[in-house]
């Protein structure tokens, strides 16, 4: 007769140091997990800690407060398995860090029942790659290896439970994106549900790897594997997107829901053991079976399919349920990408809304493409926020002096229709600021859009202020005043930073934080001005290339953001995005027709070179070829191409110092150059100039 047994997830936003806090939403998910009849609850890795303490790691009265938590975590399942019944049924993996005596702390997932805590395994396999310093702050366990922890006295370390006949095993996050994963030694220790506790980071097109290779275990190791994922933006720069996965004879049966602003995010299903059973069963492998360091439990997670039947009729399964919209199974292509981008960074900008106690943010919108994605970031935020959350939730989860100035919404008005005219012009405040390089296309582009997403409007000229600079300057040179031939750069920059500290006083002012707009393409090559653009609290787009925003915006305007509304699929159009869609990216601080492109290259040459660079690891030569591989000299020859991977190069090397001085951004695509977390690089160097002159060599060689 056939088994079952009951899976579910837990996606948690939690929060660095938030101890009470953390412990609270992971007991909200136990109760809501027994009230589902839960048999196996997964938690995220470092679920009770959260992902971002970063160096607090290894301070001992973290660990010791860490401990604590842990012990009001299983006293509060006790106080909840006393009001029911069939609490004893339910077995917890919960990530948190574990000091041993002696200094060493460990990544590892705890395995708790209403009996108390029953061991510890380890994660193995450290990440160390883009984002990740965990060898800094973690040792990795030795694989086959168990002790007893002597502060705790249960077994820790490549740990198995066995509860009853079902054995479950771990690999953590990292363990299951290498090759010689955990899994392959679980499978001869004859594991039947494989728990991967993450906390995977946002980055476009990673889901589709996750899925990858959940499915891959649960088929090739004969499992019922789930992936539970943290949620939300908890250090401030690395967006988790949550979608817990529970896979089952080698097919996704669960998605739990995705870039969701709620606290705690279930999915759960009834899955059938002894159909995953039969794949270890007629496999080629012959599994010499490992009974080493197995935990008997005294649980029984399974039920017999007539038993499953007899108990469907009280199962409250909905109460765990919090599946993926329907509307992300119609999405491909770049329509999939482009709605990861914008729900990320409506995710990550609700955090900073929500845990700043701040009143909004402000923009200072120039009817270009990076200021206007960034406003329009801010209204899907809260556009999303107010979709899951409602009106009632929504409000009660703004900061208290934000939501007191938003007026109530009447009864039968229109949700939307309020958050454009009653919410949005208290949360965002948008500013144009004008110089006499300034034109009505790009006013009129930020005037518009601002009042398509319902912020406040203001606008103002800054030629008075531009010009008692070059005053006070003309001052101290009377005999060389300023001019466009000699202080180009100069008198440039000085309208782009005359622009901050206005800004940055109706910030003040109006207790919002400044957003800052400068990108990922414009931070390679140092194409931003310190003090300009740069100013700011969070860089919402700093993880984005120009010529991905540019497709966005576009995507905006002509196909919209989908989205659930009142559990029907929509789509969410900003028309007025054409006005900014139409126009070439221009900085307007030339007296003369100015465009990005032609001071610097082709967006998508420079995006390109730069993603052979960062992500493939190349130097200028091999880019040259790549670049030729790929087409790009249909459009331009040979010495062109050249001309710019040196230029790329040469402004790369030698703006280094601005990316340490920009503002931290959320990390979006696959590379980012975030110096103090992604790509460290010196900030005095040669500038390639060996490799510049190869790549040279190599075009003399192949002209003749």
């Amino acid at each position: 007769m056939a088994n079952y047994t009951r899976i579910g997830t837990a996606a948690l936003r939690q929060i660095p140091f938030d101890f009470k806090g953390n412990v609270s939403r992971i007991l909200t998910a136990i109760e809501r997990g027994l009230d589902a009849h839960i048999n196996i609850l997964l938690m995220p890795e470092l679920a009770l800690t959260g992902y971002g303490c970063e160096d607090n790691f290894s301070y001992q009265e973290f660990n010791q407060a860490a401990e604590a938590a842990l012990n009001d975590v299983l006293a509060g399942y006790q106080a909840l398995a006393h009001e029911r019944e069939h609490a004893d049924n339910m077995l917890i993996a919960m990530g948190m860090p574990v000091m041993f005596p002696g200094g060493q702390v460990y990544n590892t997932t705890a395995f708790i029942s209403a009996d108390g805590l029953h061991g510890f395994a380890c994660k193995q396999y450290l990440a160390r790659n883009g984002l990740h310093y965990e060898p800094r702050w973690f040792e990795a366990w030795p694989r086959g290896r168990v002790v007893n922890h002597p502060t705790f006295n249960v077994p820790f370390g490549d740990v198995v439970v066995n509860a009853g006949g079902l054995r479950i095993g771990v690999e953590t996050c990292e363990d299951a994106w290498v090759a010689n994963r955990p899994g392959r030694d679980l499978y001869h220790r004859n594991v039947d549900v494989l728990l991967n506790p993450s906390a995977s980071h946002f980055a476009v097109g990673k889901n589709f790897i996750r899925e990858q290779f959940i499915k891959e275990g649960s088929r090739a190791f004969g499992v019922v594997y789930a992936y539970a994922n943290l949620a939300g933006t908890e250090n401030g720069t690395s967006i988790f997107d949550g979608g817990s996965l529970i896979a089952s004879e080698g097919k996704i049966v669960s998605r739990g829901d995705r870039f969701n602003v709620r606290d705690v995010v279930m999915n759960q299903t009834l899955v059938n053991v002894s159909a995953n059973r039969v794949s270890r069963v007629i496999s080629s492998e012959t599994i010499d079976i490992d009974d080493t360091n197995v935990v008997d439990i005294e649980l029984s997670l399974t039920l017999p399919n007539d038993a499953v039947l007899a108990a469907r009729s009280n199962d409250r399964v909905d109460s765990a349920k919090d599946e993926l919209p329907v509307f992300w199974d119609s999405l491909s292509g770049d329509d999939y990408a482009f709605t990861e981008i914008c729900y990320a960074l409506g995710n990550g900008l609700w955090d900073w809304t929500t845990r700043t106690h701040t009143d909004g943010y402000v923009v200072s919108l120039s009817g270009g493409a990076d200021s206007a994605l960034v406003a329009a970031s801010v209204y899907v935020s809260h556009f999303v926020a107010l979709e899951q959350l409602g009106v009632h939730d929504y409000l009660a989860t703004l900061p208290k002096g934000l939501a007191a100035k938003i007026d109530a919404i009447a009864p039968g008005e229109d949700k939307i229709a309020w958050l454009k005219e009653k919410a949005m012009p208290k949360v965002l405040l948008c500013l144009y600021q004008g110089t006499d390089n300034s034109s009505e296309t790009t006013f009129n582009a930020a005037k518009y859009l601002a009042e398509e997403i319902g912020a406040t409007f203001h606008s103002w000229n800054i030629e008075p202020v531009v010009q008692q600079y070059h005053s006070l300057v003309n001052g101290l040179y009377p005999d060389r005043p300023l001019s466009w031939k000699t202080d180009d750069i100069a008198m440039q920059n000085i309208q782009a930073r005359s622009r901050s500290p206005g800004v940055w006083m109706l910030a003040n002012r109006e207790n919002k934080l400044l957003i800052a707009t400068s990108n990922l393409s414009e931070s390679a090559l140092g194409y931003a001005t310190m003090d300009g653009d740069t100013s700011g609290v969070i860089s919402v787009i700093a993880g984005i290339n120009k010529t991905t925003i540019r497709k966005v915006n576009r995507w905006l305007e002509e196909v919209g953001l989908p989205l659930s509304v009142d559990g029907k699929s929509a789509r969410h159009q900003l028309k007025e995005m054409h006005r900014v869609n139409v126009q070439q990216p221009t900085a307007e601080l030339r007296p003369e027709e100015q465009t990005d492109e032609a001071d610097l290259m082709p967006y998508v040459v420079c995006d390109f070179i730069m993603d052979c660079y960062l992500a493939r690891q190349m130097w200028p030569k091999s880019i040259l070829v790549e670049l030729m591989l790929n087409g790009f000299d249909k459009d331009h020859d040979m010495r062109q191409l050249a001309a710019y991977v040196e230029r790329w190069f040469r402004l790369f090397c030698r703006n280094p110092w601005k990316r340490y001085g920009t503002r931290a951004g959320f990390h979006i695509e696959q590379v980012s150059l975030d110096p103090k977390t992604f790509h460290r690089f010196p900030l005095l160097n040669n500038g390639f100039s060996e490799q510049l002159q190869q790549m040279w060599d190599y075009v003399e060689e192949v002209e003749g």
